[in-house]
């Protein structure tokens, strides 16, 4: 007759029922993860690309390509028709204000001024000519006119004399009346050397003005004449770098045309070249953000070019730091118009795994696997996108081209 089971070991029997059916769930279990793992698809990690979401700002812009220029260029110029006679500077060569740049030929120059001080002291002996006959002249009036007073005061006395008689009759009227014509005849002379006189000072005077006039016309020509022979001399008016310069030692140049260029060394702008399609969006003020290589530098802009060639608009960008040391000219850079800019969003580095903006189906990897997630795209610029969704900072993601991806749900990354 059978003995019935303690009940220890029932218990001891329950427990090993419960750990060969927990021993086979685990089995079960891991066949199935594996036969899962085998089944799912996977992409080996070096055939993709992949970034971690980031918290911080973004802005959308309008792209442009652009150029490092000096923010101020000046140009010097010929004062004068002349030749090039020398030549000072290469192109590139820092200069000091003063520097000599070139030597225009002075010959011309120099005859000018030899003939214009000829002239002016010829109009000096003229002056001193004029002056010397007015006075000579004057001088031989004065005479007669002394001999005329003496002459009046003899034709006087006689006058005088002979009417004394007249009231005697011892003298003829006749007589009397001759004696006091005599006296009118020299008292009329008298004035008309003296109306001489004041003649010649009148005419000596305006012929010695207009003599005087022709030299001060010919002084103010011997100054003008000095200082475009000084201008032959052309200096740098500035601190600067030789832009340009024409160096051909020998060349005409004539007045006013170009000789030299001395562009600013240290201070630096952007001159920009953008569609006309965008003119209605862009305003003078509004930010930029420049980049070169992994640097960027923030501007704004400045002046829009009121002239549009072939559908092409210039943009002139002030530099928030235009001293920058990583500025230097004829440098290409990116120029980036905001126009738009939000703070502390998701974003990360751009790639071909979305196309456009709005809604975009992404893979974010967890543990081993890309899963397909939907997000939004918001604002973007050349570096970033904005991601809106289930997403969080340090989540990494596929950035590389994931279109062959997209009808699965997940897939392993090995």
């Amino acid at each position: 007759m059978d003995q019935p089971l303690s009940q220890e070991k029932l218990t001891s029997l329950q427990k090993q029922i419960w750990l060969r059916i927990a021993f086979a769930l685990l089995v079960a279990m891991s066949l199935l993860y594996g036969i899962n793992w085998i089944s799912t698809p996977s992409v080996d990690r070096t055939s993709i690309r992949t970034a971690n979401i980031e918290k911080g700002s973004i802005f959308a812009s309008i792209n442009a390509g652009g150029i490092i220029v000096p923010a101020s260029e000046e140009t010097l110029s010929s004062e004068s028709n002349s030749q090039i006679s020398k030549v000072f500077v290469q192109l590139g060569q820092k200069v000091e204000k003063g520097s000599i740049i070139l030597q225009l030929e002075t010959r011309g120059l120099d005859l000018a001024i030899e003939n214009v001080k000829e002239n002016l002291a010829l109009k000096e002996i003229q002056i001193s000519a004029k002056r010397l006959n007015s006075k000579k002249s004057i001088n031989e009036i004065d005479s007669l006119y002394q001999l005329l007073e003496v002459e009046l005061e003899r034709h006087s006395v006689k006058a005088s004399r002979i009417k004394q008689l007249s009231l005697t009759g011892a003298a003829a009227k006749q007589d009397l009346l001759e004696s006091q014509l005599d006296v009118k005849r020299t008292k009329i002379e008298l004035n008309q050397l003296k109306q001489s006189i004041q003649d010649i000072h009148s005419t000596v005077a305006t012929e010695i003005e207009g003599l005087e006039l022709e030299k001060s016309i010919l002084g103010k020509s011997l100054i003008e004449q000095q200082r475009l022979l000084q201008g032959t001399t052309i200096r740098a008016n500035r601190v600067g770098v030789v832009s340009w310069v024409k160096n051909q030692e020998g060349s005409s140049v004539i007045l006013g045309e170009p000789l030299a260029r001395i562009s600013d060394h240290i201070n630096f702008r952007v001159e920009a070249s953008l569609s006309d399609f965008y003119a209605q969006q862009l305003k003078s003020g509004m930010r930029v953000n420049i980049s070169y290589n992994k640097d960027n530098l923030g501007g704004e802009l400045e002046t829009l070019s009121p002239t549009i060639e072939n559908g092409v608009m210039k943009l002139i960008i002030k530099l928030d730091q235009p001293s920058n040391p990583m500025l230097h000219p004829n440098i290409r850079v990116d120029v980036g118009l905001i126009t738009e800019s939000v703070d502390q969003v998701n974003t990360i580095m751009k790639g071909p795994f979305v196309n456009g903006s709005g809604l975009q189906n992404v893979y974010v990897i967890h543990d081993g696997i890309a899963v397909r997630t939907q997000v939004e795209i918001g604002l973007s610029n050349r570096d970033k996108y904005q991601i809106i969704g289930n997403i969080n900072p340090g989540d990494e993601v596929i950035i590389s081209d994931v279109a062959s991806y997209l009808h699965l749900k997940e897939f392993k990354i090995n």
